[in-house]
């Protein structure tokens, strides 16, 4: 046992990680292994043994997770550990360009360009190459800055990212790659460099400086890297980089959890560690202290099924009773949002508090009904990895045009919409508002088709507002607006505009197809905007108390955003083909990351898992049937789960005939007034 100021126990695996020296070390840890408590105690085991605790480099990928870390190990040896060099890449690549990017060229008063100011000198280099060219759809700033930042961690041309994500941009691929080097250019003239600088500078001058290298060896003897399976290309080339001369290095990490590949996590990495340190050892932390055994078998059974891997069997000691995950059939996606919100509430009477409870999506758009369904059912929540459904840009605008069509004198939803038309300013908008409050008329007795209507108006502001009015007044002949021919219509007109406002659009559009789902509960249109904006105002409105603070609030988050961490209770929902895995997918590479969501998701839970597929989704006219083949692959399910079916039908207690209606109101009244 390694001596610590308190006693802490390690099982066989995490301390041959913690003690072994003198090799390049990857330890392959599986979710909830307690990789940190290695890492923590190798730090301890290296500092007892006589390392300065100023040559030990740790890099992680959050600050938090540094400190967290050096904390731990101060608590259980001294203050030694205080001086223990921890913190992210970018932290230590940011201290390491202070000293040595004057070989480059740079001040080292260099300045750093965070998110926003980089997407602005972004925009800078755009307007001018863009000065002399008339262009007709071409992405905007945030967009440029995301496309060249892809380029960047993932390692690959302009050309793949376009191709991949933003394929209608493909035509302009000459113009993007001038703003990359105007872009380039204008951060040398202003001695700037972005977060991606940070690192790719760095690797330049380890790589082309051997006494760099050589020195920082002898200053970091020491190398230690968290969440391994998450670097990209370049953050895993300097780790190697920096233990190229001594090889004293340990990466952590698990293959099977390497998710961010949008971010540029290569799980090459880890894979090929060995190809790059062939004489390194490789230890697997097996024993989980997170999950039952029932939902471990089910994780195994994932783990079965990936083509590239470590081996792991993941098990625990735990001998408490445990449940089987579930399996729950779903008719349809609202049946699914009732289903969650009911069960919460059933185990939150018994005992189970909402902070203890994680609903996991693959994408953020697979919560908008569960989100209303919280609300309505008055479950307290919070979502990660995505902003609220309701709070969404693309949805308030559709919400907008709905609410012109139910009154026509709601001033800020015309002005919402009239600025999403092309050639439609501050000032034609303020003119068309004028004379909607001058006349004092309803929409349909509007004089727009008479020219005198048009004075200041601009040819094309005429043109487009003329047939916004012309698709609102089609909407409300015929006496009372149903919702679902009114939102139908809107997005027949809304669609085309949302490509051109939106260079995400495709994944936005998602989003719109709830909002038709949530149409059919509703006859009049007054009812269903009455929901919406009801929902989205007792959201807003819920605030902190005591019992709120107690109870804690139950996680909305995709499944990135939970990587990680962990709940006694999980809903890993909307578990279908098409969705995960996403029918974005184009390669065997993203298949295999869409499984490692899948078991990522499955391992956040502890105690109760819950993996539910609404079998008849219906999504622009596709009906999504089949369960996610990452759950039909399986071939021993019936073993691992229990399936379950539901049906929401009201209860006979609730059914109208079935109520005490005789004496009701005398008891009332005798209920107030005495």
């Amino acid at each position: 046992m390694i001596p610590v100021k308190k006693e802490t126990t390690l099982n066989s695996a995490q301390k041959e990680a913690a003690l072994l020296t003198g090799f390049p070390v990857l330890v392959i840890a599986g979710a909830g292994t307690g990789k940190t408590n290695t890492l923590v105690h190798r730090l301890l085991h290296l500092v007892q043994s006589g390392e300065d605790p100023k040559s030990l480099l740790l890099l992680t990928f959050t600050r938090r997770a540094a400190k967290e870390m050096l904390q731990r190990a101060s608590a259980l040896l001294d203050t030694r550990m205080n001086s223990v060099t921890g913190g992210t890449f970018h932290s230590f690549c940011h201290l390491f360009l202070r000293k040595y990017i004057q070989i480059l060229g740079y001040s080292p008063n260099f300045s750093i360009l965070d998110e926003e100011d980089a997407i602005q000198l972004t925009g800078m280099a755009r307007d001018s190459v863009l000065m002399q060219k008339q262009t007709k759809r071409f992405p905007k700033k945030e967009t440029l800055h995301e496309i060249l930042s892809s380029s960047f961690n993932n390692q690959i041309s302009i050309e793949k990212v376009l191709t991949k994500d933003y394929s209608q941009f493909l035509s302009q691929i000459k113009e993007i790659q001038t703003i990359k080097e105007k872009y380039e250019s204008l951060k040398i003239q202003n001695q700037s460099v972005d977060f991606d600088d940070l690192l790719g500078l760095t690797r330049q001058i380890l790589v082309e400086n051997e006494n760099i290298r050589k020195y920082l060896s002898g200053v970091y003897k020491h190398i230690l890297v968290d969440e391994y399976q998450d670097t990209n290309r370049i953050q895993a080339h300097i780790a190697c980089l920096l233990a190229s001369i001594h090889e004293n290095i340990m990466v952590v990490g698990d293959d099977a959890q390497c998710i961010y590949g949008f971010r540029g996590a290569n799980v090459r990495n880890i894979l090929d560690f060995p190809k790059i340190f062939p004489n390194a050892k490789k230890i697997t932390l097996e024993e989980n202290y997170r999950s039952s055994s029932p939902i471990l078998h089910l994780a195994n059974s994932a783990l079965s099924k990936f083509v590239e891997k470590y081996d792991k069997n993941l098990f625990t000691k735990k001998e408490t009773p445990s449940k089987k995950p579930v399996y729950m059939k779903l008719t349809n996606g609202e049946k699914e949002a009732v289903f969650i919100s009911e069960n919460i509430l059933e185990q939150n009477e018994s005992g189970i508090v909402f902070k203890d409870i994680a609903i996991l999506v693959r994408s953020g758009w697979h919560a908008n009904l569960i989100e209303l369904e919280l609300n309505h059912k008055g479950i307290p929540y919070r979502k990660f990895g995505g902003r609220k459904f309701l709070e969404q840009s693309h949805i308030k605008d559709v919400i907008s045009y709905l609410k012109v069509l139910l009154n026509a004198k709601d001033w800020l939803s015309w002005n919402r919409i009239l600025n999403l038309e092309p050639g439609v300013g501050p000032k034609q908008t303020g003119l068309f508002l004028n004379l909607l409050q001058k006349d004092s008329l309803e929409l349909e007795n509007l004089f727009w088709k008479e020219d005198s209507f048009w004075i200041g108006f601009q040819n094309e502001a005429k043109s487009n507002i003329s047939k916004l009015l012309d698709r609102l007044l089609q909407i409300g002949k015929g006496g009372p607006i149903s919702p679902p021919k009114a939102l139908e219509s809107i997005l027949e007109y809304y669609l085309p505009l949302l490509e051109q406002i939106y260079d995400d659009s495709k994944k936005r559009s998602d989003d719109l197809e709830s909002l038709n789902l949530l149409t059919k509960e509703y006859a009049e249109l007054s009812d269903y905007l009455g929901f919406l904006s009801l929902e989205t105002t007792e959201s807003l409105l819920d605030s902190p108390d005591k019992d709120r603070e107690e109870e804690g609030y139950v996680t909305v988050s995709t499944v990135h955003s939970a990587k990680g961490l962990e709940w006694k209770v999980v809903y890993f929902v909307h578990l279908l083909e098409g969705q995960l895995p996403s029918n974005w997918i184009r390669t065997v590479e993203d298949l295999e990351e869409e499984r490692r969501l899948f078991y990522v998701g499955i391992t956040r839970a502890k105690e109760e898992l819950y993996l539910t597929a609404p079998l008849q989704l219906e999504k622009k006219n596709i009906q999504f049937q089949s369960v996610t083949r990452f759950l039909s692959e399986l071939e021993n399910l019936d073993e691992l789960v229990e399936t379950r079916e539901y049906d929401n039908k009201p209860s006979d207690a609730i059914k109208p005939e079935n109520m005490q209606k005789q004496g009701r109101f005398q008891d009332i009244q005798n209920y107030f007034l005495n």
